[in-house]
């Protein structure tokens, strides 16, 4: 049977960890205008490359909240894989929705019967990024939380 972790790791574990917050408070104080400015200029770029036809901006919102609805449902999968599968399962399925699957034939024609029209590969890449990290913005919060309430249950089970 493995020992658990020593009480110097815990240790040690939480002082890294305390010493990278605040190293991570630190850094953005000083460099808070270059993330501001970092910050404002992703944001802007994101929405200058909204989509201009109303199916095109439907299919972007409908994939973002279907990109929430994975995170939170790969969250109750539990671990990190789960959160790899759908981190990469969301995006490539908006891609081979728009792009289709060429080297196969697969060319995507629901997006013309539908109504859609053509997104640019470069666009259809960035919101499948975007909804990546949708994904992670679910995910690793409800995660945290799912730890969060493991531990307080194995703490009130030890009192």
């Amino acid at each position: 049977m493995a020992d658990g972790e020593g009480g110097g790791t815990k240790i040690m574990r939480g002082v890294v960890t305390a010493l990278s917050i605040v190293a991570i408070l630190v850094l953005l104080v000083v460099f808070w205008r270059q993330v501001r400015d970092v910050g404002k200029w992703l944001t802007d770029y994101v929405f200058d490359r909204w989509p201009d036809s109303v199916g095109q901006q439907t299919s972007v919102i409908v994939f973002l909240v279907l990109a929430i609805v994975l995170g939170a449902m790969f969250s109750q999968a539990g671990h990190f894989t789960a959160y790899g599968v759908a981190v990469a399962l969301a995006p490539l399925l908006w891609f081979l929705f728009w792009e289709g699957f060429p080297l196969l034939g697969l060319k995507p024609t629901w997006t013309d019967s539908m109504g859609l029209g053509h997104m640019t590969p470069g666009r259809v890449i960035l919101w499948g990024v975007v909804g990546a990290v949708v994904i992670t913005l679910v995910f690793i919060p409800l995660e945290l939380r799912e730890k969060f309430l493991k531990r307080k249950h194995q703490l009130a089970d030890t009192d």
